[in-house]
């Protein structure tokens, strides 16, 4: 007798992207909605942009590209059209990203341009977990969506 087929396990990179979005879920206490692979727009090579995640409240919008990268290999490429596509967006993105394969002017380009936040990702399976530093990501979404961030720690 077959048994359960088992689901397909998920790749880093979702695993990072569903940790952003629990890490999100546990602050936000609902007031903020969550859509995951939404089209918005288009990229800067003219066909339509879909974003990892993007986040709404109160009419005010803002959306999420998740980047882990742990070898070094097309990682600049890859990073350098997601931030030429987040300033082709019609609506604020941020760049979330970790990873060992993330070189230091990578870094460095994404941080100063102000689209770009670095994250802590800290595995577990089910219990994968996002580390913002300083709260760093969770102020920026806040004052995206004109919410009240001064009370953070």
């Amino acid at each position: 007798m077959a048994g359960k087929p088992r689901e397909p396990e998920k790749s880093r990179a979702a695993r990072f992207k569903t940790a952003i979005v629990r890490y999100i879920e546990s602050w936000s206490e609902g007031a903020i909605k969550i859509r995951e692979e939404k089209t918005v727009g288009y990229r800067f090579v003219g066909t339509p942009r879909r974003l990892d995640i993007v986040l709404g409240c109160r009419g005010r919008y803002v959306g999420i590209e998740a980047k882990l990268q742990d070898s070094p290999g097309t990682a600049y490429q890859k990073l350098s059209y997601a931030l030429q596509d987040a300033r082709a967006c019609p609506i604020p993105v941020i760049i979330v990203f970790a990873g060992s394969g993330i070189k230091d002017d990578m870094k460095a380009a994404l941080i100063t341009s102000g689209i770009g936040i670095e994250v802590g990702f800290e595995e577990g399976g089910e219990s994968d977990r996002i580390v913002d530093h300083h709260n760093i990501l969770r102020q920026r979404i806040l004052i995206e969506l004109g919410l009240d961030w001064l009370d953070i720690p």
